[in-house]
């Protein structure tokens, strides 16, 4: 029995004012992973642009003066 199925049966013997409740709750879950998509989409977006595809060769990273 998946959780879809175990939910409703347990809906079955739940109060109306429970079953709102775990609706709220079902609302307030969708909405915190909306926003935390939106935060995701927004710090990708800050660096949209900054990477042009170029080609890059790895040796060539570990040969700068920094890293020496």
């Amino acid at each position: 029995m998946g959780a879809t199925e175990r939910i409703a049966e347990r809906m079955k013997t739940m109060r109306a004012r429970e079953i709102d409740e775990m609706l709220d709750f079902a609302e307030f879950l969708l909405a915190k992973r909306d926003k935390e998509k939106a935060e995701a989409w927004n710090t990708l977006s800050k660096y949209a642009g900054r990477y042009d595809g170029a080609k890059w060769q790895r040796d060539e990273l570990y040969d700068r003066a920094g890293l020496r």
